[in-house]
């Protein structure tokens, strides 16, 4: 039997690890390595166990791998990607009911039974998981501990499971906060394509790039026409919806490796390498078809349309994205006097 004070010695020696991890996170930017230590602290404390830490896919309502572990392989293979319900083991059950769900006897539990030719293969007998989740107490995931042998956990044991499922919400939120912030810094919030500050810094890098390599571009230069009539009279939540729209247009008849941004209101921007050197207009021609064949008729009635200027930078030049927007912009007002949908500047 273990004494009061040997488990509060216990307890705190492990509270004390678990803040020198918490203070290692404050000035960590990676997220991998300090899981990874949430693993050995606590098979350290609770010897003869094996962590897993998952999560949570809120799409498909899947479980992921979300930490190296020390579980088999094979054991990995078999749960990666199982969808989360009331009666799914012990982690697909906690992240369904965003409550611990402590098994003692895999072998004789409800949850357990489609799994058991995986568990005794695995030698795998307890599961003891708890969800872990972000400050709006939505599930991001499970931590869970695994044991060799039917075992109910003690106090002193669900306190260390609890704190490091505390630690590890703390940790993901974390990464997710920095990942949203850079997201906002790079990408227009409506339309969630790369926004002009991103658009003035990778602009100048690729352009310096293209120069370095002898490679020819092209930038265009998209505007939409009527647009301020669409806010007028249907709406600025249907000018907002075509926005989307549009910029959704773009992204799909776009390449990965093309700079695509919002320049600001219902301007657009597009940088790309040409493969060939009347590749800009083409790609201005089909974005141009693409986008009337996308928008409503009750849009299109209002007089709506596209004018796009393309602006070409040759293997041999090296001009700033300052000049080639200005060349483009010129280019679609010519476009739009002139109603031709496309021009290319030169």
């Amino acid at each position: 039997m273990v004494s009061s004070l040997d488990q509060n010695l216990f307890l705190l020696t492990a509270h004390r690890q678990f803040n020198r991890l918490l203070s290692d996170l404050a000035l960590s930017s990676e997220i991998s390595p300090f899981l990874n230590e949430v693993i050995k602290t606590v098979e350290q404390f609770l010897p003869g166990c094996k962590v897993s830490i998952l999560t949570l896919n809120r799409e498909h309502n899947t479980l992921h791998s979300g930490a190296k572990n020390n579980l088999p392989d094979f054991y990995n293979d078999a749960i990666e990607g199982v969808k989360i319900g009331e009666n799914v083991g012990s982690c697909g059950a906690a992240a369904f009911l965003n409550k611990p769900v402590i098994i003692e006897n895999i072998n004789s539990h409800i949850n357990w039974q489609p799994y058991l030719a995986l568990t005794q293969q695995a030698n795998l007998h307890a599961c003891w998981s708890i969800p872990f989740t972000d400050s709006y107490k939505d599930v991001m995931g499970t931590f869970a501990i695994y044991h060799h042998e039917v075992k109910a956990p003690t106090e002193a044991e669900i306190e260390i499971v609890e704190v490091a499922a505390l630690i590890t919400s703390v940790a993901m939120e974390k990464v997710k906060l920095e990942e949203q912030l850079i997201f906002s810094a790079t990408h227009d919030e409506l339309t969630r394509i790369h926004n002009r500050a991103y658009l003035n810094e990778a602009g100048e890098n690729f352009l310096s790039l293209c120069a370095r390599n002898e490679m020819s571009c092209s930038v265009l230069f998209i505007d939409l026409n009527k647009f301020k009539r669409v806010n007028d009279e249907l709406g600025h939540k249907a000018g907002d919806e075509l926005l989307v729209q549009v910029a959704n247009v773009i992204k799909e008849q776009t390449r990965a490796s093309d700079i695509t941004a919002r320049f600001g209101g219902d301007e657009f921007i597009i940088l790309m390498e040409n493969n060939a050197a009347n590749e800009g207009e083409k790609v201005a021609k089909r974005i141009h078809h693409a986008i009337l064949e996308a928008v409503s008729s009750s849009i299109t009635s209002l007089g709506f349309g596209v004018s796009i200027g393309v602006a070409l930078m040759s293997s041999h030049e090296q001009l700033s994205l300052k000049k080639l927007i200005h060349v483009a912009d010129e280019a679609m007002y010519f476009a739009k006097e002139n109603n031709l949908g496309v021009y290319v500047s030169g």
